[in-house]
């Protein structure tokens, strides 16, 4: 039997706020994992507190070269960590450590066919796909890659890339068993159906063609705001709230988005009408750009609405889309994880065809 026959179909939604797996077993529910993409290039050690490769951090400590080391921080709320808005994270050694700790984290052994993502404009060049930085982006993942824990890492035999927000559109298409959905096919074989996709830093647009056949790509395109914007607002005004010297960990602000409070030395403040006025603020960002490029949306069978932005503004839908029905726009179940969960389907599909 080839390894082909054996290989794990996993979507890796490797973005700069978060890294997003979805493992696709057939005839099993599709599962996830999600986790900070936060990382430091170079050595860290923990002061453990018992006598374990885990408690002294050895288990997430990656060698990418020849002494070279990354140091997965994600679950440190004070760590370290590098800025991942930088055209060359998709390339780069904290990625490559980043997505193997994930899949692990996820539960992936052994042969992987994985598929990641790029967004639109980063994935195209012009109206073609830019090869060189999906073949860098595809390679990269495929480079040797070792735990200082001795633990066994995934082995990716297969690796593609997608165009981000494309991954959701296969999402739709397919089901968990890699299955055509019929009555999505039906609807995007005749009407393009438009994909809103707001990652950490940012937010694609995609216009898929009726039939699936490729993007539109003068209405296509990728604006530079996602989550990380508003998280950065919301510190600045915090800060100015409190009178705070630094920056304040990017988990305080998560959960005063989820919560309305922010817990400053050990005391829950009310920050609840701040929160939804920056809210409101954010909405209206993602309202300019998504009518900049899709207007009305009449012309769309279906306009998508996924990422990590979907779930923060999951309330409001009608700020972000003002004037259209409700028919017209679809927030998947678990939008955060739609890319992921497209990419998984799009392993699976290559991992078929590389076994017949």
């Amino acid at each position: 039997m080839s390894k082909e026959k054996n290989l794990t179909a996993v979507g890796g939604d490797d973005g700069h706020y978060a890294i997003k797996i979805a493992v696709m077993r057939p005839g099993s529910p599709i599962s996830t994992f999600a986790m900070p993409a936060r990382a430091w290039p170079g050595k860290l050690t923990s002061a453990g507190l018992t006598e374990s490769a885990s408690a002294e951090g050895l288990d997430k400590i990656y060698m990418t070269a020849d002494n070279q080391y990354v140091t997965i921080t994600a679950d440190d709320l004070l760590g370290k960590f590098a800025d991942t808005r930088s055209n060359d994270y998709p390339t780069s050694a904290v990625n490559r450590a980043l997505v193997h700790y994930a899949l692990r984290q996820a539960g992936v052994s052994g042969p992987t066919s994985l598929v990641s993502g790029l967004p639109v404009d980063r994935f195209y060049l012009g109206e073609v796909p830019n090869k060189d930085l999906i073949n860098a982006k595809r390679e990269n993942l495929l480079k040797p890659i070792s735990c200082l824990a001795n633990i066994d890492a995934p082995v990716i035999e297969m690796h593609q890339v997608l165009s981000e927000a494309v991954a959701a559109f296969f999402d739709q298409r397919y089901d968990e068993d890699g299955k055509v959905n019929e009555e999505f096919h039906e609807l995007s074989s005749s009407a393009p159906v438009a994909v809103v996709d707001g990652g950490g830093k940012t937010l694609d647009i995609a216009v898929v063609r009726e039939g699936g056949m490729g993007l539109y790509k003068d209405l296509s395109g990728t604006a530079d705001v996602g989550a990380l914007t508003l998280y950065d607002r919301l510190n600045q005004e915090l800060r100015k709230q409190f009178s705070l010297g630094q920056d304040i960990a990017i988990k305080y602000l998560e959960h005063a988005v989820k919560t309305g409070q922010y817990r400053l030395y050990g005391k829950a403040q009310d920050v609840q009408k701040l929160v939804d006025g920056m809210l409101e603020e954010f909405s209206d960002q993602i309202r300019f750009e998504v009518n900049k490029r899709l207007k009305d949306a009449s012309q769309f069978g279906r306009t998508i609405f996924v990422g990590g932005v979907a779930e923060l503004l999951g309330k409001f839908r009608a700020r972000v889309f003002p004037g259209l029905p409700e028919e017209a726009i679809m927030i998947p179940a678990n939008p955060g994880f739609a890319n992921a969960r497209g990419m998984a389907k799009a392993a699976y599909l290559a991992a078929q065809r590389a076994r017949a």
